[in-house]
């Protein structure tokens, strides 16, 4: 999902909006309290022991302001965590799962060719205005993200995918005409090509319904400020850098939704702030989009008042350094071969104080694809004289120079810092450019770095959003940050994405990494493992595999 602007936790936070990179969608049963995540690891913490208690407000910090509140514009960690509370989607996920469920949609079906989604809506469902949600509020979202004045990321997802989106698109039509809405409550999408991950796309935030002609009387920069959804929680006030205060949706569709009444979300970039007013018990959680720093994850591991508070759930993501395929001397293969080789990850994990655990393929483990056991030809084992043979053999017995992109925190400095001496141990003199933000991002698209630091976040949780969205040919420049250009793999890759879900799909999809990982256009570097604490007052939290933090779930408990 979003390309780590690392310093967040990279990803999603400072997600190249924060992250670059991105989830999505809801339904079941809600009750956690048996829950693990895909590893066995612990996805609930000692919370919500007594009696829960009807509405209540509670405090939580965001370590970053919103860079977007527009459902078309809104792509990093950051603004989905209230997006997601904003507006709803055709689809979600279930709770503390990785399964889609319908939300608005109340049943859909797929044509036997797999050209057409027949989508029948829930009726009665309301904006916070009190105007209804109907098929059309689908259709204008669409035409806002296909508007190029709009500018919105989520383009690339529908076109030219939807058909007679890209004559819209180019202002050659004025409507998409593969989008219809035979009457209120049905809306149907037709697509030029079978896609497998097209549902995952409608679970996406970018995909929500708005009421048009709200957002035409204030325009669509004041839209992004002013949100209007359906979703459980309204906007009740916003402080720009300061403060955002939700408020429940008493009209909510979803019976007994949200549990809350108030949510007061603080802006506070300092972690330390942050943990020390979880300690005197004025925030409810650290989750998501607030960062435990290095040295009070250690005392509040070993503090018997807070350990017991903490929960812990591996990631869909992979921090990797990028190898640009086009820059000398990284345009040569055993080059990239040898700095896989020469990187101490165990060391990098140690970095974080075990918050995460060794990458060696692009996909993390919970993602379908994931191999246990990689092929030896392509599992590079840190082997420092064997890395200083293959550069001998590339013409570098002396190594060389190159400059590696990085943002600019704390442990992402600490981490490429790490990186920096391994490579140095074999002759290569790695030079750190720290950069942040837009600068961040646009210095990886520039592609004059040799190295890049960064990460990938799922948006959601098939192969193609790893596999595809950054090593495609063409996603050069935008999200393929090595530069990374094979027309076998591309072919491949290409036919993936049109194939049906299955277990033949999945192998083309080994296949796939497999064939990038023996060219070691990329370093995997680790999977993060993301640690939560939570009051034990509060009820229901649990961290989703793939949504934000659960808002709309979560209740207080009799203190």
């Amino acid at each position: 999902m979003k390309q780590k602007v690392l310093s967040f936790k990279s990803v999603r936070t400072l997600l190249i909006p924060l992250f670059i990179l991105m989830l999505v969608v809801a339904g079941c049963s809600k009750d956690t309290s048996s829950n693990k995540n895909g590893s066995g690891s612990k996805n609930q913490s000692n919370q919500g022991a007594g009696e829960a208690v009807k509405g209540g407000s509670i405090k939580i910090d965001q370590r970053v302001d919103y860079a977007h509140l527009d459902p078309a514009m809104a792509y990093d960690f950051g603004s989905w965590e209230v997006v997601l509370q904003f507006y709803d989607q055709l689809l979600t996920y279930k709770p503390d799962s990785s399964e889609l469920t319908t939300e608005l949609a109340d049943s859909y079906d797929v044509s036997e060719d797999g050209l057409t989604y027949t989508f029948k809506l829930k009726q009665g469902v309301k904006f916070w205005n009190g105007k209804e949600m109907k098929a059309q509020s689908f259709i204008d979202q669409f035409e806002r993200i296909l508007t190029p004045a709009v500018g919105s990321p989520a383009r690339g997802f529908i076109d030219p995918l939807v058909v007679g989106s890209t004559d819209f698109f180019e202002g050659k039509a004025d409507k998409i005409s593969g989008l219809e809405a035979p009457d209120d409550y049905t809306l149907v999408i037709k697509l030029t090509e079978p896609r497998g991950n097209f549902l995952y796309v409608m679970g996406m935030p970018f995909f929500s319904p708005i009421d048009k002609e709200y957002v035409d009387s204030i325009g669509d920069k004041e839209f992004d400020r002013k949100p209007l959804g359906t979703g459980p929680w309204k906007m009740e006030s916003y402080d720009v850098g300061k403060q955002m205060v939700l408020k429940k949706n008493e009209n909510y569709f979803k019976e007994g939704e949200p549990k809350l009444d108030e949510i007061v979300i603080s802006i506070e970039s300092n972690e330390q702030n942050s943990v020390l007013k979880f300690k005197q018990g004025e925030t409810a959680f650290i989750g998501w989009n607030q960062e435990i720093n290095s040295a009070d994850f250690v005392q509040l591991q070993s503090d018997p008042n807070f350990k017991d508070m903490l929960m812990k759930k591996e990631l869909a993501s992979t921090y990797y350094l990028a190898l640009n395929n086009q820059v000398k001397p990284m345009d040569n293969v055993k080059v990239r071969q040898a700095i896989n080789m020469a990187i101490d990850k165990e060391k990098i994990v140690k970095l974080q104080n075990g918050r995460a655990s060794v990458a060696n393929q692009i996909l993390p483990p919970t993602m379908p694809g994931y191999q246990k056991n990689l092929p030896a030809e392509v599992d590079y084992k840190f082997d420092k004289e064997k890395a200083k043979k293959l550069l001998a053999e590339a013409g570098h017995p002396d190594g060389f120079k190159v400059e590696m992109l990085s943002t600019s925190g704390e442990t992402d400095q600490k981490i490429v810092q790490s990186i920096q001496a391994d490579l140095k141990d074999i002759g290569i003199d790695v030079e750190i450019r720290p950069l942040s933000g837009a600068s961040y991002s646009d210095g990886a698209r520039s592609l004059k770095y040799g190295l890049v630091y960064t990460a990938w976040f799922q948006d959601f949780p098939d192969p193609t959003n790893f596999l595809d969205v950054l090593l495609n040919g063409a996603e050069v420049p935008a999200n393929n940050w090595a530069a990374y250009n094979n027309s076998s793999v591309n072919e491949k890759l290409n036919k993936a994405k049109s194939m049906a879900f299955g277990q033949e799909r999945i192998d083309l999809y080994v296949e796939i990494q497999n064939e990038i990982l023996a060219e070691a256009p990329w370093v995997p570097l680790f999977n993060p493992v993301r640690y939560a604490i939570v009051q034990p007052w509060l009820k229901g939290y649990y961290q989703h595999p793939v949504l934000m933090d659960p808002l709309h779930d979560i209740s207080m408990t009799k203190k």
